[in-house]
Formats: structure tokens, C-alpha cells, sequence
């Protein structure tokens, strides 16, 4: 990928999620990059075709990173939890991240049904892989069924991504995850 097109995406990344995908005009995106407008369209025909190619750019970069943290030996289950929680959530943009989602769900139901396939298919892989190698080292309790941690965290995803009342917690939706991932390894009774 061309470095332009890369500093471009990142760039809007970080306007979408500060500002909102509405908010967001492309000339901004090409002024605080320091770059013509001319630039800015040579690789994206309008703003949605940006938002589009971001969104599957980061859902591969996201895909490999994950794969990356499932497939590392030298980390436990609740390890790599913890490394996909820093990278995912403690390292993003998240001013305006729980609005940006609803709103690209809201103005393009088309994206957040691919975004949707993409947590029913490939997320449900890892996060069975992730348990399933934790259960045969014997990180988990006997009796531990991962299919139901899995359907747990996604289903926890899909309410806060899909409900505009998901929550009626003071928390948003980065706490919240990191909430369920705890409840997840270590229950709720004190111990």
C-alpha cells in the first residue's frame, strides 16, 4: 500500500473518531495531512469510499494482529486478553469512538453488516482458539466450555455496537469490554 494512502487512512481514523464520520470533511483530512485535495481524491473517490476502505483495512490489520496474539505460546489465555485489550482499546482513539460506531451503523447498515460477518465468522475463531489452547495447558477450570465465554463476549459486543440503549451503566463501551473480559477469567464472587 502506497505510504500516502496509509498516513490518509490514519489519519482519518483519528478525525472519525474525534470528530464523528459526519463531522469529518475531506478537506480537513487532506489539510492536516499537508496534502491537496487532489491527492486526497486520486485515492478515494468521496468520503464514504474512504470510510469504506478504512473500515477493511483495519479490520485486516486488526484480523493479523489478533491472529498474531492467539498464535503466541509464551502468553496465557488472560495474557493475551490483556494484549488485544491494550491494543484495541487502550492504544485507540476513543473520544468519540462509542458515537463514531453508531453512526456509521445508522448511515450504513451495509458496513455494519459486514463489520457483523466478520464477528460471527473470524472473531468466534480466534477467541475459540485462544480458549481452547488455555483449557489444554490447563490455564482453565475443568469443565470450562469455551463456546460459552465466546458467545458472551460477542454477545456483549453486539449489545453495546447494535443497541443505542445497550448500557444503562455509567460506562462506556471500552470499559465495559474490559468489564466482561473480567468477569470472563475471574467470576464475580470474591475469592
Amino acid at each position: 500500500m502506497d505510504p500516502v494512502q496509509i498516513r490518509i487512512l490514519d489519519k482519518a481514523e483519528e478525525l472519525f473518531s474525534k470528530y464523528g464520520y459526519s463531522k469529518t470533511k475531506m478537506e480537513e483530512i487532506a489539510s492536516s495531512l499537508k496534502i491537496s485535495r487532489k491527492t486526497l481524491y486520486k485515492f478515494y473517490s468521496n468520503k464514504q469510499d474512504l470510510l469504506e476502505f478504512y473500515l477493511d483495512y483495519r479490520q485486516k490489520v486488526n484480523s493479523e494482529l489478533l491472529n498474531q496474539i492467539a498464535d503466541d505460546e509464551t502468553l496465557t489465555a488472560v495474557e493475551k486478553f490483556n494484549k488485544m485489550h491494550k491494543n484495541f482499546v487502550e492504544d485507540s482513539p476513543n473520544t468519540m469512538l462509542d458515537e463514531f460506531i453508531r453512526e456509521i451503523s445508522e448511515l450504513f447498515p451495509h458496513i455494519a453488516e459486514n463489520i457483523n460477518k466478520y464477528r460471527e465468522t473470524e472473531l468466534p475463531k480466534i477467541l475459540t482458539r485462544i480458549f481452547n489452547t488455555a483449557k489444554k495447558k490447563g490455564e482453565l477450570r475443568d469443565g470450562f466450555m469455551p463456546e460459552v465465554a465466546v458467545h458472551l463476549f460477542l454477545a456483549s459486543i453486539d449489545k453495546l455496537i447494535n443497541n443505542k440503549s445497550s448500557i444503562t451503566v455509567p460506562l462506556n463501551i471500552h470499559q465495559f469490554q474490559n468489564e466482561v473480559v473480567n468477569v470472563i477469567f475471574y467470576g464475580i464472587l470474591k475469592r
